[in-house]
């Protein structure tokens, strides 16, 4: 027997809020491989984290489409039959229009639209385009398998291309792209919901985008990332002090061990002999 509308609704957000916690997760492990200059793991942890990314725009899009007061199953008919996940967040934003501007089945234009209106439409069509396809772009080459050489969509050469766009993300650009999507999927969801939120907040939630597209161009990584690797040898330092007089010489290697334990290994370890 299928589910109800609103069983599938619940589905849909304990399914987002798995995956959010395994975002949460992924991110801790990930920054605290980058302080301790684990690169081999945070390569593999920020390849996770793109996955995960991914997840997280289809589950979002998922529990979207099936919000109380938002869209009839024609429309969610119309979404779901799309070949992409671009795709479908494209004709996601489009039905949310024609439901909000009440235009069924004109095209959406100077005719159709006041311009404020068609501007919003614009940009956020914009939006999905260069800031969300990407996304999904890599997510599907990670799972495939294409972890070292991604390859072009007709799996006869190397991408270089992808192995480019691969390479370029790091903690901090894919912590910037998650709050972009959450503030463009909170837009659609005020547009289809709740078309009053939609008007107040627009200006709110759009600036977000703005302000995440400029810290992924502007902010740097090597910056953020000697923070994290300096925090983490002053949190050793703390541990291991310079040796006073009567203090045992512990080698780096135990120091290693240590820091990755609790304050009760650390004890067990250094009174079990």
């Amino acid at each position: 027997m299928a589910l109800s509308t609103a069983d599938l609704y619940k589905a849909h957000v304990l399914n987002l809020r798995a995956v959010h916690a395994g975002i949460v997760h992924t991110e801790r492990e990930l920054r605290a491989a980058i302080a301790r200059q684990d690169n081999p793991s945070a390569g593999t942890l920020i390849r996770i984290l793109l996955l995960l990314t991914g997840a997280w725009a289809e589950c979002r899009l998922k529990k979207l489409l099936y919000e109380p007061s938002g869209f009839d199953d024609l429309a969610r008919k119309v979404i779901f039959d799309k070949r992409s996940q671009i795709e479908s967040w494209q004709a996601s934003l489009e039905m949310g229009y024609r439901k909000r501007y009440n235009v069924p089945k004109a095209k959406l234009s100077e005719q159709t639209l006041r311009p404020t209106a068609l501007m919003r439409y614009r940009a956020l069509a914009d939006v999905i385009s260069s800031e969300l396809a990407p996304v999904f772009e890599m997510r599907n080459t990670l799972a495939h398998g294409q972890w070292s050489r991604p390859l072009n969509s007709e799996e006869t050469d190397i991408s270089g291309p992808m192995i480019a766009l691969i390479k370029k993300e790091n903690a901090l650009s894919i912590r910037f792209k998650l709050s972009l999507l959450d503030a463009l999927a909170m837009l659609i969801h005020d547009l289809v919901a709740s078309p009053a939120t939609f008007e107040r907040d627009y200006d709110r939630h759009f600036e977000r985008i703005v302000s995440t597209k400029r810290n992924l161009k502007t902010r740097m990584y090597g910056d953020w990332e000697a923070q994290m690797i300096s925090k983490y040898k002053r949190g050793k330092d703390k541990i291991f002090p310079n040796k006073s007089a009567g203090e045992a010489e512990i080698s780096a290697a135990e120091r290693g061990l240590v820091v990755n334990k609790g304050l009760k290994d650390l004890v067990r370890d250094l009174f079990r002999r």
